[in-house]
C-alpha cells in the first residue's frame, strides 16, 4: 500500500539520529523474534529533500506509554514531562498497567501536565489482556469498569486536560463490551463530565461495516493501529464517514488464531480464452505481512486448478507490486478457463497473522467475466479460519456520519519489526510516521500517537520524530 515510507526514510536519514513497555497486543508468530535489533547512529547531515508547508490543521500529536520511573517504581513526572515538550506533543495516554501505583501517579501528573498545554488520556487493559504479561491487573479497580468509568469521569471533572479514556485490543472483548454494556458506562462518565471521550483501540483489519453500524452511537471515536500504508488510512476513514470507496479484494488470516496444513481462501472466476498467441495476465499484489516466518503461508494464482504463480507471504515490503505472468501454456486448446486466487497454508502455524490484497487484473488474449473490484461474479470458498473480502459497494456521496480516529504507529523497533518488517530502523520508523503526519494533514484522520517511544537520553529515534512533529506544529512536512 504504502509509498511514503521508503522515499521518506532517505529524507530522515540525512537529518537525524535512533522502545517501551508491553502495549498488550498480541504475540507475533513463534518463529519471528521481537527483540529489538541494534543500529549505529545516522550520521547528521544537511537536509536532502526540501520542506514544504501546508496550512496548518487542527494538531492532535499524541505519544502512549514508555514511561520513565524513578528508582521507586513510581512515574518520574518531571523527565515525563521535559521529554514530552521536547517532543512537542499536544497528548499523553497514560498506561494503567505496570505498577500498583499508576492510578494514584496518574493524580500526580494531570495538573503538571495541564500547566505544559498536554492533554491526558486513561488507557486500561481488557480482560483479554489482564494476564497476557507479568504486570498483572490494571489497578485498583481491576475487571471492574464500571468503577472506572466513575472514578476516570470523577477525576476529570477537576482535571479538565483529562480528556478522555481508551480500552485496549477492544475487538477481542467485544462479547464483555457490547454496545448496551458501553452504552451503560457512557451514562455513568457523562453524569460527571459530558466531555469525557471514550474511544475503544482497534486494527485497521477489524474495522467493518457491521462494527460502526453496532458501536457508532455509543463512541465518540476510534483509535487505530498500525496503518500499512497510507490507502489503509483513506479507506478506514471513508468507512468511519460512510462515504463510498473500493476495498478491493482482500485474502486474510486472523490474529491469535491456529491453522492446519491445507487451510485456505481463495476466489475464483471463469474466464474465455480468446483465439491469439499471447495469454498474459497482470494484476498487483501487497500484504500485510513482511516479517521472517517463511514456508507457512503462500499466495498463489491458479488457472483451472495449475498454480501459474506463488509467492510466500512472508518477507517483501508492504506496497504494491507488479505481476506479469505468461500463461498460454497452461491455456492453450482451451476456450474457457477457471481463475483463481489462492491464500492458503502448507504447514500448521498457532499465530500467523496477515492480509493478502489484490487490484487492477489486467488480460491479454484473456477475458474474465469480471474485474477484481467488487463483485458477486468472483465467488469466495475458504476452509479453516481464513477470511476474504470482495470489497463494499456504497452508493451514497456525501458523509452519513463521522466517528473520528486516531492512527497509532509503532515507535518500538521490536514492535515495527513484527508490523511492517525488516529494517526497523530509526529512520523507517520515522519514515511510516511521516506517512500518518501526512494523512493527518489531509484530513484522513484526527490525529497521531506513537506507540512506545523511547524516551530515554540515548534514544536514537527520540530526535527524527521530534523534528517531525515540531514541523508538523508549523504546517511542514517532506516533500514527496
Amino acid at each position: 500500500m504504502e509509498k511514503l515510507i521508503y522515499k521518506y526514510s532517505i529524507f530522515f536519514c540525512l537529518i537525524f539520529f535512533p522502545a517501551c513497555s508491553q502495549f498488550g497486543q498480541v504475540n507475533p508468530p513463534k518463529t519471528v523474534q521481537a527483540s529489538p535489533p541494534s543500529a549505529p547512529p545516522p550520521v547528521i547531515a544537511a537536509p536532502a529533500k526540501p520542506i514544504t508547508s501546508r496550512a496548518p490543521v487542527k494538531l492532535y500529536l499524541a505519544d502512549y506509554d514508555a514511561e520513565l520511573r524513578l528508582p521507586d517504581g513510581h512515574v518520574d513526572t518531571d523527565k515525563m514531562l521535559t521529554r514530552l515538550k521536547e517532543l512537542g506533543v499536544t497528548a499523553y495516554y497514560w498506561l494503567i498497567w505496570h505498577a500498583a501505583t499508576d492510578w494514584d501517579d496518574l493524580k500526580t501528573f494531570l495538573p503538571r501536565a495541564a500547566a505544559e498545554g498536554i492533554d491526558v488520556w486513561v488507557y486500561l487493559t481488557p480482560p483479554s489482556e489482564l494476564h497476557a504479561a507479568s504486570y498483572g491487573y490494571s489497578e485498583p479497580f481491576r475487571q471492574d469498569y464500571t468503577r472506572w468509568a466513575q472514578e476516570i469521569a470523577k477525576l476529570s471533572a477537576t482535571n479538565p486536560n483529562l480528556t478522555g479514556w481508551m480500552i485496549d485490543d477492544f475487538y477481542y472483548n467485544l462479547h464483555v463490551f457490547t454496545p448496551a454494556y458501553l452504552s451503560k458506562l457512557r451514562q455513568i462518565t457523562r453524569a460527571s463530565n459530558p466531555k469525557l471521550k471514550f474511544y475503544p483501540v482497534l486494527y485497521f483489519h477489524q474495522l467493518s461495516q457491521d462494527f460502526v453500524d453496532k458501536y457508532k452511537s455509543v463512541i465518540d471515536g476510534i483509535e487505530v493501529a498500525y496503518p500499512v500504508d497510507a490507502d489503509e488510512i483513506e479507506e478506514a476513514w471513508s468507512l468511519l464517514n460512510g462515504v463510498p470507496f473500493k476495498a478491493g479484494v482482500e485474502l486474510s488470516f486472523p490474529y491469535a488464531t491456529s491453522s492446519q496444513a491445507g487451510d485456505y481462501v481463495q476466489i475464483s472466476a471463469s474466464a474465455s480464452i480468446l483465439p491469439q498467441n499471447r495469454h498474459v495476465i497482470r494484476f498487483q499484489s501487497k500484504d500485510t505481512y513482511t516479517g521472517a516466518t517463511t514456508g507457512f503461508r503462500f499466495k498463489q494464482l491458479l488457472v483451472d486448478g495449475q498454480v501459474a504463480w506463488e509467492e510466500d507471504l512472508a518477507g517483501g515490503k508492504s506496497s504494491w507490486k507488479d505481476v506479469s505472468l505468461d500463461v498460454a501454456p497452461l491455456v492453450k486448446g482451451k476456450t474457457n478457463v477457471n481463475l483463481t486466487f489462492r491464500l492458503i497454508d502448507k504447514k500448521p502455524v498457532g499465530n500467523f497473522a496477515g492480509a493478502w490484497r489484490l487490484r487492477k487484473l489486467i488480460t491479454d488474449g484473456i477475458r474474465p467475466v469480471a474485474a477484481l473490484d467488487p463483485s458477486s461474479k468472483w465467488n469466495s470458498t475458504s476452509k479453516g479460519a481464513f477470511l476474504s473480502n470482495l470489497g463494499i459497494q456504497k452508493t451514497k456521496t456525501v458523509p452519513r456520519y463521522h466517528i473520528p480516529f486516531i492512527v497509532m504507529t509503532a515507535a518500538k523497533e521490536s514492535e515495527f519489526k513484527m508490523r511492517h518488517g525488516e529494517p526497523a530502523s530509526p529512520e523507517r520508523i520515522a519514515g511510516h510516521l511521516a506517512m500518518c503526519l501526512d494523512e493527518m494533514q489531509k484530513g484522513k484522520c484526527e490525529g497521531v500517537v506513537l506507540y512506545c517511544l523511547d524516551k530515554t537520553e540515548n534514544s536514537q529515534q527520540f530526535p527524527l520524530i521530534a523534528q517531525l512533529f515540531q514541523n508538523a506544529r508549523r504546517g511542514q512536512i517532506p516533500t514527496r
